[in-house]
């Protein structure tokens, strides 16, 4: 049987929740959004409408979305 009061961490035994590098949030990129237009299908309580989205091509954020008046059927 193993005895876990010698288990040894090895490189890791110093690092705890006070050690700067576990708590640094990492670096995130800044960017500009280029929207793209974009038309989906959708489906509510059996009747479909449209949306049109306006998406990041970047990053895939929805910037903005709309339901079109029309549908298709």
């Amino acid at each position: 049987m193993q005895d876990f009061d010698s288990f040894d961490l090895g490189e890791n035994a110093d690092k705890g929740y006070g050690d700067p590098q576990m708590t640094e949030r990492p670096i995130v990129k800044v960017h500009e959004h280029v929207a793209k237009r974009v038309h989906l299908l959708l489906q509510r309580a059996g009747v479909p409408y449209e949306v049109e989205q306006q998406v990041c091509a970047g990053c895939a954020v929805v910037l903005d979305e709309k339901r079109l008046k029309r549908a298709t059927g």
